[in-house]
């Protein structure tokens, strides 16, 4: 059984607009401009010659290490073969809330891919949705907290993201370039079925949409805005994929849990003792010169050219 199915995002001709096919997405419906700079979030850029730019969310997690969804930095012509995009491919922009400008730019090194991503296929194990992208170079700034713990049911739970803000889109719509955020709530997985939700996962209330993907799902640690003390977040969560091909912006959405124990060895293994996980890999199909769709499973990021 094939867990997160894959459709088809049309990239437009014209620079930066986004035409997105009749199928599952990734991006914040709903929310508002950002009231904060969330240390460590990051807006990522995935070229795809030939097709033009994938755009997902991302976090840094220390000043070499970005935590992204993996199907993200996945090739998806090599489905269901987990093989990661070039890293030299990828740009993340850190610590603004304007994708485009300000904060730090750095580019990827090497990238990744949780061992047990297998593009949602079933094969017993969690789908571990989820990546590192070791940067080329240091990012010296703060970083974004990983959380211990996940809200239990009906706990707040704040979402954030360059994605879509209205499904479907407008003709001519392009995703925002100003850091959304909204306010959302945990779900009993009851309410994820659609999405094949298991293991190492949590349901989070509607808001996500494409572009959202790899972005944090954020828990409030202290602070207030009422108060004169900083409000401080940790990051529980990757958005991953819908639950709902008719309204996949406006459902419940599965996100990556990070508290997830053996997801959180994992990540901190990784970065201590970086190692290429081995995999048989098909040779690299480059699209026809004529094609304009990209095959991507729900929670795709929004391309763009």
């Amino acid at each position: 059984m094939n867990i997160i199915k894959r459709s088809t995002i049309v990239a437009a001709t014209l620079a930066g607009i986004v035409a997105v096919a009749a199928a599952p997405a990734s991006a914040i419906v709903g929310g508002q401009d950002a009231t904060q700079t969330y240390t460590g979030m990051a807006a990522m850029s995935i070229f795809l010659p030939g097709e033009g730019t994938a755009k997902c969310g991302a976090s840094l997690i220390s000043p070499r290490f970005v935590l992204t969804a993996a199907h993200c930095v996945s090739e998806d012509a090599a489905a269901p073969t987990p093989v990661a995009v070039p890293a030299a491919h990828i740009t993340v922009r850190i610590g603004s809330n304007d994708r485009t400008t300000g904060g730090q730019e750095a580019t990827g090194e090497r990238v990744f891919l949780h061992p047990d991503w297998m593009w949602g296929e079933d094969t017993g194990k969690p789908v571990s949705d989820l990546a590192l992208v070791e940067l080329a170079k240091p990012v010296w700034m703060p970083t974004m907290l990983l959380g211990a713990h996940v809200p239990g049911d009906a706990g707040p739970v704040r979402l954030i993201g360059w994605g879509l803000t209205a499904y479907p889109p407008a003709d001519g719509t392009t995703i925002p370039v100003t850091l959304q955020q909204r306010d959302t709530t945990r779900l009993p997985a009851s309410f994820c079925a659609g999405g094949f939700i298991g293991a190492g996962e949590m349901c989070v209330s509607g808001g996500a949409c494409f572009g959202d993907s790899g972005g944090p799902a954020l828990r409030q640690l202290s602070g207030s805005h009422l108060s004169r003390y900083p409000v401080v977040w940790s990051s529980v969560g990757i958005a991953s994929r819908e639950t709902n091909e008719d309204t996949p912006c406006g459902a419940p959405s599965v996100y990556t849990d990070i508290t997830y124990e053996p997801f959180r060895m994992w990540i901190l293994t990784t970065m201590i003792h970086p190692q290429v996980q081995p995999c048989t890999c098909p040779p690299r199909q480059a699209p026809a010169a004529t094609s304009t769709t990209r095959m991507k499973q729900q929670f795709a990021p929004a391309i763009v050219r």
